[in-house]
């Protein structure tokens, strides 16, 4: 009996042991965290948009810890090689890592190398290069805060959201919040760090177990607008009601195009310098080279590409009317076939000489492609002084633009035709946040015209845009299901939106839009 009572004791003191430790060691490894579960899925797995973009999440941790990988949510078109990153608030690079053994569509994981220390309440964003774009997104998610564990994305608005982009070739900082306060369902593994794990987190939201689902399937998601899939997690989030975005989301004027100073841009005029490969001539200044990059220069002159691949102008300024030349900046390849050509131009401002009269009748924009066969990314520029705003083509880019000071140069009888945003063919383009102010008159067809006469074009969305002017603000010659939602519709001679007699389109997701005294605007 005396050994037994002996052995007892000892039993009994490793059992108590025991159980410290496991309640010691479950507080020291917490369980990982992430905002959305596996069961959780976008409404839209798969945007129109196939522009290369890096789409990603702003986010912080209301305790310190690591974050161990990203995840994102891939939709049946978002092919390619796939690099995950995270950076903080200001850009700064903190690691990256490439997907490997994607599954065709779902949640998507990949770990870091080494995990990466945040700082707790320190805003980070969590991005993936979507080479060929189709990326998932949400429009109106982030309407509410949304919260699981100790990982917050707050409460976007359409000056600072959560879901956030750039548009590049390779991996890039995602500079730019979607004014739409889209998701583009990019994700971390975040792991709190053992001495915090018992902190409480708020509990005033928390992630969606269903996204909100106000956008068309046909809709062009591009990143400001549109966004990403992401993979998988560890935590099941409680649901939460989403409210809906208010409007307004557009830039306003004066805050767009090139802000610094002149001075800090190499200046090219005819009889001067030119950019290396390039020479001036009658016609303006003359550059053949493919995959030509421009950024910080003040052309003051037409500017002529005939080079391929891409062109890309930032932070300048371009100004038309060198001789008898009817463009700003004009691509005009040496084939007017099918090219996988680009015209990008973004923080710039472009228009036309001060004292220049253009050429009489010529109705073109400040960016125009010869051939109708380059597509155009216009983002954050200043475009003003012609007969147009801008002409996108097929997959064009148009974001974020501040579009005024529309000129008419023909005569009474034959006046030239004068939009801000006039497409004239061409499927998956993207018009969003612009600042589009051309004149209330019968000239000026529309702030918006769609005309592709005879075509089945799809994917074009306009979205969160500012339109005043025309005979009306919008009008639809043909295009398929073109999405609407979000947009301030101003003034206008004869109402919000028209079509031509002979030549209705259809319209899709219609959501959102609203007049100046915030009347809604009814679907047509």
């Amino acid at each position: 009996m005396k050994k037994a009572a002996l052995l007892s004791v000892p039993f009994a003191l490793a059992v108590a042991l025991l159980g410290f430790f496991l309640s010691w060691n479950a507080s020291a490894a917490p369980s990982v965290q992430s905002l959305w579960s596996t069961n959780t899925v976008p409404a839209h797995a798969d945007a129109s948009d196939s522009n290369s973009v890096n789409v990603g999440l702003r986010f912080h941790s209301s305790v310190s810890g690591q974050i161990l990988g990203i995840r994102f949510y891939k939709g049946p078109g978002n092919t390619g090689t796939h690099v995950g990153s995270l950076w903080t608030s200001t850009g700064k690079q903190l690691g990256n890592v490439t997907f490997s053994n994607e599954t065709t569509t779902g949640w998507q994981v990949a770990h870091f190398a080494t995990p990466i220390n945040i700082a707790a309440f320190t805003t980070y964003d969590a991005s993936y290069l979507a080479p060929h774009g189709h990326y998932a997104y949400d429009y109106n998610y982030f309407g509410t805060a949304r919260q699981s564990g100790n990982l917050v994305a707050e409460q976007a608005t359409s000056l600072n959201g959560n879901g956030v982009y750039t548009y590049a070739g390779t991996t890039a900082f995602p500079a730019t919040s979607s004014k739409a306060l889209t998701n583009y369902w990019v994700d971390v593994l975040f792991q709190p760090s053992a001495t915090t794990a018992s902190t409480p987190a708020p509990t005033t939201t928390s992630a969606s177990s269903s996204p909100s689902a106000s956008v068309s399937n046909t809709a062009s998601a591009t990143p400001s607008v549109t966004s990403s899939p992401s993979s998988a997690a560890a935590s099941t989030p409680a649901a939460v009601t989403t409210t809906a975005a208010s409007t307004g989301g557009y830039v306003k004027p004066g805050t767009v195009g090139y802000l610094g100073s002149t001075s800090a841009l190499t200046v090219y005029e005819p009889g001067g310098a030119a950019p290396s490969g390039c020479s001036w001539q009658s016609y303006g200044l003359r550059c053949d080279q493919t995959d030509l990059t421009l950024d910080h220069v003040w052309i003051k002159g037409s500017f002529y590409w005939t080079g391929t691949g891409n062109l890309t102008i930032s932070q300048s300024i371009v100004q038309g009317g060198t001789g008898t030349s009817w463009y700003a900046i004009l691509g005009h390849p040496t084939s007017s076939g099918a090219l996988n050509s680009t015209i990008k131009v973004t923080d710039s401002t472009v228009g036309w000489l001060p004292g220049k009269t253009m050429p009489a009748g010529e109705d073109v924009a400040p960016i125009w492609s010869a051939y109708g066969n380059q597509a155009q990314i216009a983002i954050r520029d200043d475009l003003s002084g012609m007969s147009q705003g801008i002409d996108p083509t097929a997959n064009s880019v148009i974001q974020d633009n501040w579009i005024h000071g529309l000129v008419q140069n023909g005569t009474a009888s034959t006046p030239t035709h004068l939009d801000g945003i006039f497409s004239q063919g061409g499927g998956n383009i993207k018009i969003e946040g612009n600042y589009v102010d051309v004149p209330v008159r019968s000239d000026t067809t529309a702030a918006i015209f769609i005309q592709d006469r005879g075509s089945t074009d799809t994917g074009i969305s306009i979205i969160g845009n500012y339109l005043n002017g025309g005979a009306f603000n919008l009008r639809n010659q043909t295009g398929i299901n073109v999405t609407v939602e979000n947009n301030t519709f101003a003034n206008s001679v004869w109402g919000a939106v028209g079509d031509l007699s002979g030549y209705p389109g259809t319209y899709g997701t219609w959501t959102g839009n609203v007049t100046l005294n915030q009347a809604a605007v009814v679907k047509p």
